[in-house]
C-alpha cells in the first residue's frame, strides 16, 4: 500500500534526522520525539506482522526496542525531575536530585554509545526488510486488522472500573489504533468515541506518574539515602501515589461516562 510506503519514509526520516544530531542538541524533546516515532513504527510493526506470515517481528523490531528502551530510561528520569520541580521545589531532596543527575548523565552517555554509524547502517537494512514486508498488505488485511483493533479497545473501553493491568492495555492500544488510523488514512473515518484527546492524555500522565513511583520506591528501598532524605522520599510518594490514584479515579470516571 502507498499510503504505508509514504507513512514508513516520513517515520525513517524523522528517526535519521534525530539520530544524526550533534549529542550537545538533545533535549528532553528530543528523547520523547524520537520515542513518539519508533511508537509509530512499533504500531505499523503490529499492523503487518498480523497481513503477513513470514513478517520477522521480533527480529526487526530488536535495533528499534533498545534505543526505544535507552531513550525512555532518559525520559523517565527527566520526567520525574520535573515532577519534583513542580510540586517540591529546588530545595526538596536535594542529596537524591543530585544522585538523579549523576544518573541522568550516565544513561544519556550510554544512549551515544549504542548510536553509533555501524548502528545507523543496521536500522537501515531494518527500513529496507520493513519495506519489503509493507508489499504484502492490502487493504482487506489491513480492514481486518483495525476491526480487530477496534474491537479490543472498545471492549476495554465499555468496562466498569480497569485494573492497572487493563488501564496499560488500554493505553497501548489506543496508541497503536490511533498511530495506524493515520498510517492508512483512516482519520476521518471509524474514529473511537473519545473526547478529543482526555483519554489518552489521561492515560499518559498516569503512566508517567506510575514508572516515578517506582523509581521513587526503588531508591527508598536501597538503602542508601540519609535518615532525613529518606522520610522526604516518602513524602514524595506519598504526594505522587495520591496524585496517580485521583488521575486512576478520572479515567474510570471519564470511561463511565463514555458509556
Amino acid at each position: 500500500m502507498k499510503a504505508l510506503q509514504k507513512y514508513l519514509k516520513k517515520r525513517k526520516s524523522a528517526i535519521t534526522f534525530i539520530l544524526e544530531k550533534q549529542q550537545e542538541s538533545f533535549t528532553a524533546d528530543t528523547f520523547h520525539i524520537l520515542r513518539l516515532e519508533i511508537k509509530k513504527l512499533k504500531a505499523l510493526f503490529d499492523l503487518i506482522n498480523s497481513c503477513s506470515k513470514n513478517f520477522k517481528q521480533k527480529k526487526i523490531v530488536k535495533p528499534f526496542n533498545l534505543i526505544f528502551s535507552q531513550a525512555g530510561k532518559i525520559r523517565e528520569l527527566q520526567v520525574e525531575e520535573a515532577l519534583l520541580e513542580e510540586h517540591f521545589g529546588s530545595d526538596f531532596v536535594t542529596q537524591y536530585r543530585n544522585d538523579l543527575k549523576n544518573i541522568l548523565m550516565e544513561e544519556f552517555n550510554n544512549f551515544f554509545l549504542i548510536t553509533t554509524p555501524s548502528f545507523a547502517e543496521k536500522l537501515q537494512k531494518k527500513h529496507l526488510k520493513i519495506n519489503v514486508a509493507l508489499r504484502k498488505v492490502n487493504k482487506k488485511k489491513a480492514n481486518l486488522y483495525m476491526e480487530k483493533k477496534r474491537t479490543e479497545i472498545e471492549k476495554l473501553l465499555h468496562k466498569k472500573g480497569l485494573k492497572n493491568k487493563q488501564m496499560h492495555a488500554l493505553r497501548k492500544s489506543l496508541k497503536e489504533y490511533q498511530y495506524n488510523q493515520k498510517s492508512l488514512n483512516y482519520i476521518e473515518k471509524n474514529n473511537l468515541p473519545l473526547k478529543k484527546n482526555e483519554l489518552p492524555e489521561l492515560l499518559g500522565e498516569w503512566h508517567d506518574y506510575q514508572k516515578v513511583i517506582q523509581h521513587l520506591k526503588k531508591a527508598r528501598d536501597s538503602g542508601e539515602t540519609n535518615p532525613k532524605e529518606s522520610n522526604q522520599l516518602e513524602d514524595v510518594i506519598t504526594t505522587f501515589t495520591y496524585k496517580n490514584q485521583l488521575l486512576f479515579n478520572k479515567i474510570n470516571t471519564t470511561l463511565t461516562n463514555m458509556q
